[in-house]
């Protein structure tokens, strides 16, 4: 929508300015800038442990533990029975 230029940026403050007026303009940007920080903070810590969770799944096969094979705790999976033909 806007390309971020000053002149933007300067219209939007304009419009906050006539709405809000001069009182509530700085404490509107400091909650809105304090928002923006905590998503920035959030998004990264998020991108991080997506990261590391890909990284521990790299390494597993690298273990050499057949992990595939069990079900559970130690018992081998179940396998499905197959229903007996009726006469």
């Amino acid at each position: 929508m806007f390309g971020g230029g000053f002149i933007e940026i300067g219209f939007l403050l304009f419009i906050a300015y006539l709405l809000f007026g001069p009182k509530k303009v700085p404490e509107i940007a400091r909650t809105l800038g304090k928002g923006l920080g905590e998503l920035r903070r959030a998004s990264n810590e998020l991108k991080n442990s997506l990261e590391e969770e890909i990284k521990n799944l790299d390494r597993l096969p690298e273990s050499g533990h057949d992990t595939t094979s069990t079900y559970g705790h130690h018992d081998p999976e179940p396998t499905p029975k197959e229903p007996e033909p009726r006469s």
